[in-house]
């Protein structure tokens, strides 16, 4: 049970898939809604704005947007991505496709070569019976 400080009130609370308490849960969700509706109405709003027109406050809104729950168009914009400093696919995300893509090629090519290549043991480990044949054998 992975326990966390509640953003709103400062309890701690299990983190299991929630952003906040459950006591705040429903305060959690009714800014959401407003950060939500004002963003459908005014996409182009900078969070500062959103958190003086809606009431919620600024900590909430940045959070929201921090987690990927919402996103203005203007903070996709902002964001760039981590590795080479274009624009990002998201908020959340922070890589951009060509980024994105170079990862994913690496990480196929590692899982090619761990695969491929027989482990060797480490001085002291024990080995199975199994390993222990084949490592004689071969």
């Amino acid at each position: 049970m992975p326990l966390a400080k509640c953003p709103r009130c400062d309890k701690l609370f299990d983190k299991s898939g929630n952003a906040v308490c459950a006591s705040c849960a429903p305060a959690e969700e009714a800014d959401y809604e407003k950060v939500r509706e004002c963003l459908h109405d005014h996409p182009e709003m900078s969070a500062e704005a959103i958190s003086e027109l809606t009431g919620v406050e600024m900590k909430c809104v940045l959070r929201m947007v921090d987690q990927g729950i919402v996103a203005s168009s203007a903070s996709v914009a902002m964001t760039k991505c981590g590795r080479c400093g274009a624009p990002a696919i998201s908020a959340s995300k922070k890589l951009c496709t060509k980024c994105l893509d170079e990862l994913n090629r690496e990480m196929s090519q590692q899982r090619k070569s761990l695969q491929s290549s027989p482990r060797k043991p480490q001085p002291g480990e024990s080995l199975s019976v199994r390993r222990a044949l084949e490592s004689r054998d071969g």
